[in-house]
């Protein structure tokens, strides 16, 4: 009974040093990967908390059947005009490039505070209701004036 039990006790003894120097490495590369993920969703919330967007202007022109929306960041942080998304009637609308500006500009993709960017889309019909929604995912809606 002697040699045995200890015997028995250092094999497992041994496992056990084996099992916690596998498990070790997982669950900090666990801990660190969950830490990574709290702050980006932490970043994406103050982002979220720091845009704003001023209620769009939308007109459409009959003579051009051209639709024109413009809307100013109210909001301190800096956005993308390519992340901007035009929502027409509940559609999703796609504008070229070529069809967007800031604050005059047609080659800029920064839309920066209090700068005001316009959205131009050629349309058959005169639509009903537009929103302009950011990168962060902050929206707002307008009527469209014919």
């Amino acid at each position: 009974m002697g040699f045995s039990v200890s015997g028995a006790s250092a094999v497992i003894l041994i496992g056990l040093l084996l099992s916690a120097g596998t498990l070790y490495p997982v669950l900090d590369h666990t801990t660190a990967e969950r830490a990574d993920a709290v702050t980006a969703r932490d970043d994406r919330a103050l982002r979220q908390q720091n845009t704003a967007i001023a209620d769009p202007d939308a007109t459409y022109d009959t003579a051009s059947d051209r639709l024109t929306v413009t809307v100013r960041n109210a909001g301190t942080s800096t956005l993308s005009v390519g992340a901007t998304s035009l929502v027409v009637d509940g559609r999703y609308a796609s504008v070229p490039s070529t069809n967007t500006s800031v604050a005059g500009r047609t080659s800029s993709d920064v839309w920066a505070s209090n700068e005001t960017v316009t959205l131009a889309v050629s349309r058959a019909s005169a639509p009903e209701r537009v929103v302009v929604v950011t990168g962060p995912g902050v929206a707002a809606s307008a009527r469209v004036v014919v």
